[in-house]
Order: structure tokens, then sequence, then C-alpha cells
């Protein structure tokens, strides 16, 4: 580290620094609307026009009740931006002035001094103006004037219907969302989702600010890193910015950090613009691996991360110093013929790793307030915490910040990176594909350099979109079929191998069925098949709890069950408690999935009980209840895919290697498929999932012949240290007694990175020979209980598997009360809370107002006494919690 300043102060003292120079242009701004109902409107920039309409009282919150639809008028109008901002002689001095402008959304034209400098069409677009000319000494004014994006898509949909209509042109009625955001590069889900409303909002949502210098400044440092046994090789683009010369002549200074010695390189530069107008210089860096540390996924190492730093100098002179974070590691996809099929999984410095995860939809639907720096360490913190190490960054979303990206790098967490393109054919006509291409060549400079990114893939479901009709297209089959390939493999995957000379990963489509459709034309005959690529799946007419209804996958990038917030969350977004009321207009309003309140229900009833609607807790037992069933549903099928990464099955299918369950976060309170509400709130799910994606698990599966096969599936030895002498407990516990009736005890031989089945059991005729109920009739009066232990203790979670439908079993009654509570005193911020419990308990609820988690919640108790820690997130007493606090249980007589 002290050579890196050594090196800087040198480089400073022997040369002048023509530095650029950045004078940001955030802050207070004012907004009118051009029809001049509303003018002088202070605004915020970054920010929308929701954010300043809201905070200026002109709305009320666009998140309560049906605030979603009366404020339908917000997106129909044209909304101009506009401030004041002072100019000094030394930036109009230099050669080269700009206005730079990181997100505009979407469509608008700019003007400083009432010149038009330049004009807009794409939020994921960062735009360059040339405003040297424009500009005066002292006073100079700035306008950005938006255009209605449901103006601007219809606009444009019309003129593409001249010639054939891309479809879907609008969303489902029950969405209460905009028609035609497949027209334009705008965030998809902005228009409305089946989990999300509809806010399509304008606005200045990223930095702005006026840039000046005398030859160049470095847009981009990009780097893609690869492995060649002995060394590492950063291949590194330095993308410069351009001149009234078109060309730049000059020197880059490398310095990279490393363990010992900083490598550090001079390059001459003598480039002019390509032929695709960029001024980038290519060059390696050598770095032998016993100088760095490599970058892991959290769970398998540490993530280390080194500076390197390019100054780029000209006519002896310093203009610019970039400094990007990069990381050491090899990431590959394996698609390796099988008898049936291929492979498809990751393996990360030569090590195959069970990619265990999720999906994420933008941080916020308000773009602007997705770059919360807070938010973002919450989210991908939790992430953390529960074990996960890859995300995928949804396509029908925004491309997140700078700061997301490093925060992941500095979690571990990969991301499997969507371009945004979601559930719609799109128009391929020039103008439309020259828009994309900036977008991708921006994003792709953008974000490559980062370790924590794995992939990228075109869209989300479009190519199961188009080869399954889901909007009618199998009728023009060959002309959405010839755009499919226009826009995602001629355009995207061309430009994206070119900026990365094909040494990043590249998927058409998720699901795809990956080299398998490559092979097909890139639209198989069958996209998301299980003995290839990645799959999503969604069953809403089966029993969740039954795993033999989940698919034999090489890779399960999406899955999972809708919930509500639980009630504390969601009567924040209602008027008054009725709203909640199940048969409610704000239940069935908020409710934006074609029949998900019926599928919800059903979730509920295949397996548990519910009161009649007249009772008075109603509301809250559905969605208690639901939350179970969600979570319980999501926790099964995650331990179905972690199970079968060892194994095939008989017909060739298994293998597999991922889960990424839908989904993580939410963007308003509502039915959705998330494990953590809009307010913060860890639903049912989100506690489960610390548990079924821990390092090592032990799970219980009864197939269709009803032998409960029982597996232990250890990902990394981390977790249990070299010294595997793991033991296994089955119990089975009777439903009205704290002591198990019986127990197997079974040493565990399993290796690192594998599952193993330790046993098999007949289940019927064992719990038969145990009294365990009526077994012929599938009433059975006990369950099992999985544990594991070694010679430290024991280890990871309790697991549990119900031999038959709970609804029909003779569930037990208990008395659970909360004990003591009390300051943990090497954390005053957390709790020790002590659960009592009479007997079984099943899906035991601790809730409470105060912000913050507990460390295990919704269990099952078999323990008279159970310790929980609750972690607070706000400043709260003992006694302030205790009085607060709630338990309820499965057969708590409120919610029967």
């Amino acid at each position: 580290m002290a050579t890196k300043w050594i090196l800087l102060v040198v480089s400073l003292i022997l040369t002048d620094c023509w530095c650029v120079n950045i004078e940001s242009l955030n802050g207070n701004w004012t907004v009118r609307s051009d029809n001049g109902e509303y003018h002088d409107i202070p605004a915020t920039v970054p920010g929308g026009i929701y954010s300043d309409l809201m905070n200026y009282e002109i709305i009320g919150d666009i998140f309560h009740g049906f605030n979603d639809v009366n404020t339908k008028w917000v997106p129909r109008l044209n909304w101009t931006y506009f401030r004041t901002f002072q100019v000094d002689d030394d930036l109009l001095r230099k050669e080269n002035v700009n206005l730079v402008c990181d997100g505009l959304d979407t469509f608008a034209d700019i003007y400083i001094n009432n010149v038009l400098i330049g004009s807009s069409r794409n939020m994921f677009v960062r735009y360059i103006f040339d405003v040297k000319n424009a500009l005066k000494t002292g006073d100079n004014y700035i306008e950005v004037r938006f255009k209605s994006p449901i103006e601007m898509g219809d606009a444009l949909a019309q003129e593409q219907a001249k010639s054939y209509v891309v479809p879907p042109e609008c969303p489902p009625n029950e969405y209460n969302g905009e028609c035609h955001v497949n027209m334009i590069r705008k965030m998809q889900a902005s228009y409305s989702w089946d989990w999300g409303p509809s806010f399509p909002s304008v606005g200045i949502w990223k930095n702005i600010y006026i840039e000046s210098y005398i030859e160049t400044t470095i847009r981009y440092v990009s780097v893609d890193v690869t492995d060649d046994g002995i060394n590492w090789h950063a291949n590194v683009d330095v993308y410069l910015a351009k001149n009234g010369k078109n060309k730049v002549t000059g020197q880059l200074t490398i310095n990279l950090q490393t363990d010992g010695t900083p490598i550090d390189e001079y390059i001459d530069v003598d480039v002019s613009p390509n032929e695709y107008g960029e001024l980038v210089k290519n060059f390696e860096i050598v770095v032998p691996k016993n100088i760095v540390s490599a970058w892991w996924p959290n769970g398998y190492g540490e993530q280390y991360l080194y500076d390197l730093t390019v100054t780029v100098t000209t006519n002896g002179q310093i203009e610019d110093t970039k400094t990007q974070h990069i990381g050491f590691r090899k990431i590959e996809l394996i698609q390796d013929q099988l008898n049936y099929g291929t492979t498809f999984y990751f393996k990360v410095n030569d090590l195959p790793i069970f990619m265990k995860g999720t999906n994420e939809i933008p941080l916020d639907i308000l773009p602007e307030r997705g770059q919360d720096p807070t938010l973002i360490e919450t989210l991908l913190g939790t992430a953390r915490d529960a074990h996960m190490n890859m995300i995928r960054v949804w396509g029908g979303g925004v491309y997140e910040s700078d700061y997301f990206y490093d925060t992941a790098d500095r979690y571990g967490i990969l991301i499997w990176q969507d371009f945004m393109f979601a559930c719609a054919m799109y128009p391929t006509y020039d103008s439309y594909l020259e828009n994309v291409l900036e977008e991708v060549r921006h994003q792709v400079n953008r974000l490559r350099s980062h370790p924590s990114i794995a992939l990228f893939a075109g869209n989300n479901e479009n190519e199961a979109a188009l080869r399954q009709s889901w909007y009618g297209t199998s009728d023009n089959f060959d002309l959405y079929y010839n755009d499919f390939i226009k826009l995602y493999i001629t355009t995207i995957q061309t430009e994206f191998n070119r900026i990365t000379r094909n040494k990043r990963i590249f998927l058409s489509s998720s699901p795809t069925n990956g080299v398998e459709s490559i092979s097909e034309g890139y639209v198989a005959q069958n996209p998301g098949d299980y003995a290839y690529g990645d799959v999503h799946f969604y069953n809403y007419v089966a029993d969740p709890w039954d795993s033999n209804v989940y698919p034999v996958s090489r890779f399960s990038s999406e899955y999972g069950y809708q919930a509500l917030p639980g009630y504390q969350s969601l009567i924040t977004a209602a008027d008054q408690e009725g709203d909640l009321n199940m048969e409610s207009e704000f239940m069935y309003h908020r409710q934006h999935h074609p029949g998900g309140n019926e599928q919800m229900k059903e979730l509920i009833e295949f397996n548990l009980n519910l009161p009649e609607n007249y009772n008075v807790n109603y509301s809250k037992a559905f969605i208690y209840k639901l939350q179970i069933a969600q979570a319980l549903g999501i926790k099964i099928e995650t331990e179905h895919y972690r199970r079968y990464r060892s194994t095939l099955n008989d017909q060739g299918l298994g293998g597999t290697m991922g889960a990424l369950y839908w989904q993580l976060n939410d963007v308003w309170l509502a039915p959705t498929w998330s494990g953590i509400d809009f307010t913060g709130k860890w639903k049912m799910l989100q506690y489960f999932v610390q548990e079924f994606f821990y390092p090592i698990i032990i799970t219980g599966h009864i197939d269709s012949q009803r032998n409960l096969d029982v597996y232990v599936v250890l990902d990394s030895i981390y977790v249990i240290g070299e010294q595997n002498d793991l033991t296994a407990s089955i119990q089975v516990f009777n439903w009205n007694s704290l002591q198990p009736i019986h127990t197997d005890e079974i040493a565990v031989d399993v290796n690192e990175g594998e599952s193993a089945l330790i046993k098999t059991i007949p289940t019927d005729q064992y719990l038969s020979d145990l009294n365990c109920g009526d077994v012929n009739n599938a009433k059975f009066n006990c369950f099992f209980s999985l544990s594991m232990r070694n010679s430290n203790g024991n280890i990871g979670y309790k697991n549990y598997v119900f031999p038959g439908t709970l609804k029909y079993s003779n569930l037990p009654r208990a008395n659970v009360r909360i004990g003591s509570v009390t300051t943990m005193m090497e954390d005053p911020s957390q709790y020790s809370i002590t659960v009592i419990s009479d007997n079984i308990a099943l899906f035991v609820w601790l809730e409470t107002p105060v912000k913050g988690e507990f460390s295990q919640n919704g269990l099952v108790l078999t323990e008279g006494t159970t310790n929980i820690i609750f972690h607070s997130k706000e400043a709260t007493s003992e006694e302030s919690l205790r009085n607060t606090l709630t338990v309820i249980h499965l057969m708590d007589e409120n919610y029967m």
C-alpha cells in the first residue's frame, strides 16, 4: 500500500494536473407540467416526478390504498425540470465541456440557455452532450423537458402497427397497468407486473453534472480476468473520451495493488476512434498467482479485491485517474454431454458450486429510490447471511447501481445479470436496435469488471414465450422468430462478444436449453426442458408440500408461491381494518396475478384448514397459514433440488446444481412471491431460507412408493471443519409428547459438494410398528424429526417430515408462551427470548412491531423451552419488547 501512495505523490510533483473537472448539478431543481396546471414545484435530483409530487403533497402516498390508479394522470403529462447554475471562466477555458446525464427516465429534450443540446430515449444509457458553445460565464439555465412515456409508447406502437403488431400490446386487466411498454427502453415493470403497481415515472434518476477537460477523460476501465493455470490475466480496456482532435496521444500509468509488490506498467497511447466510434486502449496484465488471493463466492472462501488504478497523461500532464476494484476468479458454465441431455452448472476457480439464491426485482418501483445504499446493504446482507451465493437481476427491472454490484463483490454474491427485456416480443427496426446497442455498450462496460458478475442473459422468458405462443405469435412464427434472432443474437450477443472478446458467459434467454437451444437455432422446441439448461417452474394446482410434483432439472432459476405480507405490514397500506377482508375491493385490487386469490386459498387448503369466513380472525388466520404454505412449499422444493445435486434418476435427469427461488424483495404491499415485504419485514419464508440454504442440511423425502429417503447435503467443509464426524438422528415424535418415541442414529459419510442418501425407511410399516395412528387411512399421529451433530455439538438446523396431510391429522393442542426477555451482554441490540411450550407446537410464530429479525421463526417445537435471539434495528428495552411480543402456533384457537 505504501508503494502506491509514493508513486502517486511523485507523479503529482513531477507534473501539473489538468485533471477533469466535475461540477455537479444534483440537488434542488424545480418542475412544472407543460399543461400549466402545476408549476414551481420544488424537486430533488436525482429523483423522479412521483417522489417530487409526494414531497410537495400534490399527491398522497402512492403506495397507499388505491393511489396507483388515482395517480394515473401523472405519467400522461409532460414534465419539465429546470434550474440555474453557475459557470466560471476556468471551466470554459478547457477545450472540452460536456453535460453528462447518468440516467434520464426516459424521453427528454435537454436545453441549456434555450439551446437544444441533445435528447434521450433510453433510461439505461449514459448521455454525454457537448455544451461548450451553449454555456456562458455566470448564470446558466437548464431545462430537461420530459415527454409522457405513455404517449410516446402509444405513438411508437401505432407506427409499428403499420408493419405488424409486436405483442403483447397491454398487460392483463388485473394489473391495472399501461400498454406498449415493450416499445420503449424503460423499466418494463414500471408499467405494472403481477407483483407490482404501475408507476411510469419520469425524471433525472441518476447523477447529472458538467465535466470539462483538456484532451480526454476516462469513461470506463473494464476488466475481464482469465486464468492459464499458472498466472491470472487481467485483460483491460480503457475507454477514453473524445475530443475535437478525434485522437488521443499520451501515456497510461497502471498500478495494480497485490499482496506483495505492486505491479506498475506504463503504456503509450495513440488511439483514434475505431469503427464503432470508440477511443479504447487494450492491454493485458499478467499477474502471478502467488501475489494475489482468489475471490470466492459466499461460503467458499474470502472475497479478496484489489485496486487497479489507471492514470491517463497527455503532453506530460495528468488528465484523469480512475480506480477499479477487481477480483481474481475463474468462472465457467459447464454444459457437458450426458447420455440424456447436458449438464448445466457453474465452476468457480475449478470447483463445481451449487448456486443457492433468489431473484431480485427492482429494489424500488421508483428507480431513484433503488439507489439507496442502506436498502442495498440490507437486502444483499440478508442474502449473504442466508448463505446465498447467487442473485438473478431479473430482466424486467433496471441494471442496478454501482453500489449494488460493489456490495455483491464484497459479499461474495454472484450475479446472474439479465438484459432488460422480459415477457414480451420487441421491435427490431433500425433506430430501436441502435438504441439497444448504446445500452449494451454502456452497461456491459460499466458492469463486467465486477467479479460478482457471473453471466449475462439476453432476456427473461422470451424464448419460451415465442415457442409456446404466449402472445399469439404462432400464427406468424417466422416473423417473430426472425425478430428474436435479430435482437438477442445478431445485435446483443454479437456486440457482447465483441466487447468482451468472447471471454464472458452469455445466454440468449432464461429459461433456455443452453447449447441445445443454440443447436436448434436459439429457440428450442421445448425451452425449459429438464434435461438441459435452466428451468422456471410454477405449479399452483398440485400439493406444494409433496416433493414428487417438482421437476428433476439441471438448474432451477425461478420457482415459488404467492403469500401476503404480515398483517402488521399490510394494514399500513389500507384505510381500515375491513380492507383486509379477503373479499374486499382492496384485496382484489392488490392482487395482480390473475386468479391469484383463489390460488392462495387452494395453496393453504392442500394441507391446512381455514376458519369459517365469519370468524373475526379469518384474515389474520389466512395470512398466517398462507405464509406457512408458501414457506414450507419453497423449502420442500429447494431441498428437492439440493438432494439431486449428486443423483440421476432412471430417466437420466438430475445433477441439479442451482436453486434461485422467486423472489427476494417487494415494491409494494400486496400478494407476491417475496420472502421480504415492502416494509422490510420478513415473511416466514425468509426465516426458512436461512435454514434450507445452510451449507449442510439433513432432509427427508417420501417418494411415490411411500419410502422415506433421508439425505445429508454438504456444500462446503467450512461449516463443519476438516473432521467429518457427523451423526444423524432420526426421531419419531407423537403429537402429544415432547419426548421422542423412537430414535435412530446413523454415522454419516458425506463428501464436500455431495448429497448422500443415508437411510431409507418404509414409512407406513415403520410408523405402524410404532402405533402411529390409522396408517391405512393416512391419519398419522406421529412425525419425523431430523437433526445432525458432530464432536462439537449440534450442527445445522432441525428438519421434519410430516407423513400425512396435516389437516387430516389429530394435531396437538399446546400452551405456548413467552418466558423471559433479556438483553444480551455482548450486544445490547440483541435480546434473548425464551419460548415455553407444554406440548408439540407447529409453526410457532413470534411477532413484534419493533423493527428487527428473530434468529428463527415459524418453528416446530419439540422441546419445552427454546431460546431465540431478536436482533433489534431500533431502540427498545426488555420491557417494551416483552410487552409487544406475540406468539401464535398452528393450533392456536384464534386461528382455527
